[in-house]
């Protein structure tokens, strides 16, 4: 099934195609009450990008991987998270967990590939080995190293939980850190992700792209809908309305939808009665860091993932799910061509737009940048990001 339909209510459905046929038709879109203004070191302070990395990612949950990346037992991925690079390992009853990629001995990296499936895992500097469950399962020459209470020298674990077709982490081993995905995401936002049927999709390729970039930026630019035209002229402008979209607050995070141009075939019947399934890109923003774009043939997913201990340096991870696997030439050559679109929209305009943003904040004498009300989804994300700062513990 290469177009599913929409997975939303009649009602949810019809609410989307009024709001994107009036916006079209009147030259409009969802707006903020206000200008909202921004000091430009967001970007840029060392002490902000610590707090963010100790206060906010050290405990509320982020995607580290989509399910179908650990499909058996013993399978694992490494995934470098803001705090710690943590092995992500399929357990013998289904479950995911997490550990720390750091042997208790001495500290070295304890596993170096980024993927694979090992039932044991061994320290290349002195063998130490634990079980794929982080149990330290061998000491090397262990009479001559000392007595060792194997009990308490497992791997270090970080909560993990899977829902809507994700693995879900909170990037620490403290012991009180505790992981709910469902209350994180509140019922309304909850629910509109399930009807989404993640789940039923398969990952077909993922990829990390390391930048000189604040991770702040980069979710600017897949907030905004209103750089399209400009940014984006020799790729998909021609195929989408700039700066007309319908946004909806859902708690922390927010739902926006989008049109293709397509939409003008079917924008004079009537909203209760048009199939908009295809002409319509809806996107689920989660907080802090992440973007799950529904496309009418398949889901783009973005994590911008802040380095260790640097303001100015983000992993940017890429995630593109098919209904089904792909198998056949045909459907490799499909998949292939809207990656290899996604690139060039992302990697070689995107991207180079944003280091050159990054680059100018860096300047001394710029005062204030300011989000337009049309930026409705921007300022969301920024004040939300004062406010779970500001409060601690209840994260906005």
């Amino acid at each position: 099934m290469l177009y599913a339909d929409l997975p939303y209510d009649q009602a949810t459905k019809t609410e989307f195609a009024r709001a994107m046929f009036d916006h079209i038709e009147n030259g409009t879109t969802d707006m903020a009450p206000e200008i909202l203004e921004i000091n430009p070191t967001v970007y840029t302070d060392p002490e902000l990008a610590a707090r963010e990395r100790l206060e906010l990612f050290g405990y509320v949950p982020i995607i580290a991987a989509h399910s179908t990346e650990l499909p058996d037992k013993n399978d694992f991925l490494t995934v470098q998270l803001p705090n710690n690079e943590v092995v992500l390992v399929r357990q013998a009853d289904g479950g995911v967990r997490g550990f720390v990629n750091t042997c208790r001995h001495r500290g070295a990296r304890l596993v170096p590939d980024s993927k694979g499936r090992k039932r044991v895992f061994s320290c290349r500097y002195h063998g130490w080995a634990y079980g794929s469950d982080g149990s330290l399962r061998s000491i090397a020459d262990e009479p001559t190293y000392g007595t060792v209470d194997r009990s308490c020298m497992s791997l270090l674990e970080v909560p993990v939980e899977e829902r809507h077709g994700f693995v879900w982490v909170i990037d620490s081993a403290a012991g009180d850190r505790k992981i709910d995905i469902a209350e994180w995401l509140g019922h309304e936002f909850d629910d509109s992700l399930a009807a989404m049927e993640m789940d039923k999709y398969t990952c077909y390729v993922a990829e990390n792209f390391d930048v000189d970039i604040n991770w702040k930026v980069l979710m600017d630019a897949f907030l905004d809908g209103y750089h399209i035209t400009s940014t984006h002229a020799g790729t998909v402008a021609p195929y989408f309305y700039n700066n007309a979209q319908f946004w909806q607050p859902m708690g922390r995070h927010g739902r926006m939808v989008s049109a293709r141009k397509s939409i003008d075939t079917v924008r004079r019947e009537e909203p209760g009665d048009v199939s908009i399934d295809r002409h319509i890109t809806v996107a689920h923003f989660l907080m802090p860091n992440m973007s799950v774009l529904r496309q009418p043939d398949h889901l783009e997913v973005l994590n911008f993932v802040p380095a260790p201990g640097v303001a100015v340096g983000t992993r940017m991870q890429m995630r593109l799910l098919t209904r089904e696997p792909a198998v056949t030439e045909e459907q490799k050559a499909r998949w292939d061509k809207n990656w290899n679109i996604l690139m060039a929209v992302l990697r070689d305009e995107d991207l180079v737009v944003n280091e050159g943003l990054q680059k100018a904040v860096a300047n001394t004498d710029i005062g204030p940048l300011f989000f337009g009300r049309n930026e409705i989804a921007n300022q969301h994300f920024h004040q939300w990001m004062a406010r779970a700062l500001a409060d601690p513990r209840r994260w906005g």
